[in-house]
């Protein structure tokens, strides 16, 4: 198990410094062009799932409509990255949708079947404590190579901080028998959100919404406690 996550981490790390050596050499204005190194990566997860038809496994299941409540404080944040960054641009309505499909269907659909779908289900054969935690902190740690894109030591800081808390998150919504498409949507909408407003997100909103993820993270805990985690932990299996 220790050697396959492993593994799924540096295919992963591998796709995004190539994509980000791409980005640095060629300087696309293009949003496809911007994340093209990762289609080859997508679309090897999607013919992986489909064709040992586990979509299921990996929790790609209906959403329940009568949870909705459960997701609200994920609409809040949303909702502070679009204050913060005063709206998204609308100087390209192609730019918009390009962007769009790409964050949910390229980097939001690998990011969280590789750290939500596979790492996930494959932990909890280890309980549900180090199931969230290490696909988490991996997670986080997968952040860490902005800083090979130039990004700043206290940029790159308070965005591993904040992976780290999406992921808790976003892994103990799984748990709680949430659909792993809530955190692909979620995803790709945090990312289009930043990618594509009118100015970068500032300092305040992102101590903000860290805040927001931590109170959040603390309340899923104690709902899972109570709830489906150990039906996971029942039917996990290693893969």
């Amino acid at each position: 198990m220790i050697m396959k996550i492993i593994g799924l981490e540096f295919l992963l790390i591998f796709f995004y410094v190539l994509n980000g050596a791409f980005v640095s050499i060629k300087q696309p204005t293009s949003p496809f062009l911007q994340f093209a190194m990762l289609i080859p990566l997508a679309l090897g997860l999607f013919i992986y799932i489909a064709k040992k038809k586990s979509w299921q496994m990996y929790f790609f299941h209906s959403i329940k409509k009568n949870h909705f409540f459960i997701i609200l404080p994920l609409l809040f944040v949303l909702c502070i990255i679009l204050v913060s960054t005063h709206g998204l641009n609308f100087t390209s309505i192609s730019d918009l949708l390009v962007m769009l499909i790409m964050q949910m269907f390229i980097v939001a659909f690998i990011e969280e079947t590789v750290f939500r779908g596979i790492m996930l289900r494959m932990l909890l054969a280890k309980g549900a404590f180090t199931a969230v935690w290490v696909s988490s902190i991996l997670f986080g740690i997968t952040h860490a190579f902005q800083l090979l894109g130039g990004q700043s030591l206290e940029d790159t800081f308070i965005q591993i901080i904040y992976a780290l808390l999406v992921g808790l998150v976003l892994s103990l919504l799984i748990l709680d028998g949430q659909s792993i498409i809530i955190t692909i949507l979620f995803h790709g909408f945090n990312n289009f959100f930043n990618f594509m407003g009118n100015m970068e997100s500032s300092m305040l909103s992102g101590y903000l919404i860290i805040f927001v993820l931590f109170v959040y993270m603390l309340l899923l805990w104690k709902r899972v406690k109570k709830g489906n985690a150990t039906n996971y932990m029942k039917n996990a299996k290693s893969i």
